[in-house]
């Protein structure tokens, strides 16, 4: 499935017997959590749950020739990552035959809105709405501007075109599905968004392009068990207790360098997941998605001449031997001729082992971890991996790795400004705040 290899920072002594307590016990906690379906804690059981009402989501999706994806944050991320490892590059405008094409309509822009909406044939249009409080802003926004444009062409037709993803027994999005009988899958709600890939939430978009959701779903399992068998000496206690020796040094970034475009947004996936479990109590270890060999030409001077406060992990995929590089003959490629017979993936992991044997040298703490393959079952288990490992830092640190109270007042400020009644009690805490803050402005015509 995939292989780590763990190299450890040479100041960062050794390992106490203090930290080893503190991650056996945040060990219990998930397992303990995950047992009593504790808020939070339902990520661990998405392996063993039932996907067929999700798996025939996926096939009415299908039969749309596009589909907007409306979500944020969790809500999108998780899809968008599943798309990028395994659809074409190029996608949504290169796919496969009868793949549908797929849109993600996740950030408040109007521009972007329309851009998406000119590209589409309004009875081929299916809109996903996913949120698992069926009440996020930017969700709530998109979904009531492409409704609106749908019902101008389609008229009571409409609803047959309208999916929903959330939470089943509250928020609007769950009070519209029921109201206008529109089809609607549970988002599952002992489950946080970052954590939701695997549900609902990732998989019914997945599914109608044709990833295969059980295979994601069996890798993930194949780590749980993997895990599960020597929770102390498993990979997870490892990779978790290097970045807890690294934070106690003083190590508080964490970079995620991807090797190859279609592991891009596993870095994006992975910045949500580590930053918002993680940023609690004046706590918190910032996440910085990198992408190789792109970022060996922006932020590799500071990595390696900067500031020694970094844990980076890597991620590639076992190079192959695709688009091998004839070079002519002639003295003009004469300087090329090493590269003769060599893959342009060699190329790249030759690019990742430079970089790395480059921090190593100055003796800082990195975790490499290559895919066997890039397939729905090495990537089932990488989430579940990433995840696990996630959750034991955060359990370990003492903060709640599965809320995000900081989020919240954000939105309820957003809310408020916006005009919702619900919310009308954070607009004067908004303007005091506003009318309190030393600002310098400039106004430069």
């Amino acid at each position: 499935m995939l292989k780590i290899r763990l190299t450890e920072a040479q100041r960062d002594g050794t390992v106490s017997p203090e930290l080893k307590a503190r991650i056996g016990a945040a060990w219990g906690k998930l397992l303990d959590g995950a047992s009593r379906g504790k808020n939070g804690y339902g990520w661990m059981n998405l392996p063993g749950r039932d996907i067929a009402a999700l798996k025939e989501t996926g096939r009415e999706l299908a039969r749309f020739g596009q589909i907007v994806l409306i979500g944020i944050g969790g809500s999108a991320l998780g899809a968008q990552m599943l798309m990028n490892a395994f659809l074409d590059p190029l996608y949504p405008f290169v796919r496969a035959d009868g793949q549908p094409q797929l849109f993600v309509a996740d950030n408040a822009d109007a521009r972007s809105n329309e851009s998406i909406w000119a590209r589409l044939e309004p009875r081929k249009t299916a809109l996903l709405a996913v949120s698992k409080s069926g009440r996020t802003l930017e969700t709530l926004g998109n979904f009531l501007f492409f409704r609106q444009r749908l019902s101008a062409a389609l008229g009571d037709e409409v609803e047959k075109h309208i999916f929903a993803v959330t939470d089943p027994a509250k928020g609007f999005l769950h009070d519209y599905a029921v109201a206008k009988g529109t089809r609607c899958l549970d988002f599952p709600g002992d489950t946080g968004g970052r954590y939701s890939v695997l549900s609902s939430c990732g998989l019914a978009a997945a599914g109608a392009l044709g990833i295969d959701a059980e295979r994601l779903l069996a890798g993930a399992a194949a780590m749980k068990k993997a895990l599960l068998r020597d929770t102390a000496g498993s990979a997870a206690t490892a990779i978790a207790r290097e970045v807890l020796r690294g934070e106690a040094a003083g190590r508080n970034v964490t970079v995620f360098w991807s090797y190859g475009d279609r592991l891009k947004s596993v870095s994006e996936w992975f910045a949500q997941l580590w930053g918002e479990s993680l940023g609690k109590n004046g706590l918190g270890l910032t996440p910085q998605a990198a992408l190789g060999s792109i970022d060996q030409h922006s932020q590799l001077q500071l990595y390696t001449s900067g500031p020694d406060d970094k844990f980076f992990f890597f991620l590639s995929e076992k190079p192959g031997t695709e688009g091998r590089l004839a070079i002519p003959a002639g003295k003009l490629f004469d300087e090329a001729r090493y590269l003769d017979g060599t893959s342009q993936e060699r190329v790249l992991d030759c690019e990742r082992r430079g970089v790395v044997a480059s921090l190593k040298r100055r003796g800082l703490p990195l975790c490499e971890i290559e895919l066997e393959r890039t397939d729905e079952f090495c990537l089932g288990g990488l989430i579940f991996l990433l995840e696990t490992v996630t959750a034991l830092v955060g359990l370990a640190l003492g903060v709640d790795p599965f809320d995000q109270p900081g989020v919240e007042e954000g939105k309820n400020y957003a809310l408020a400004l916006c005009g919702s009644t619900d919310y009308a009690g954070y607009l004067k805490t908004l303007e005091d705040i506003e009318a309190g803050s030393k600002s310098a402005v400039f106004s430069i015509e």
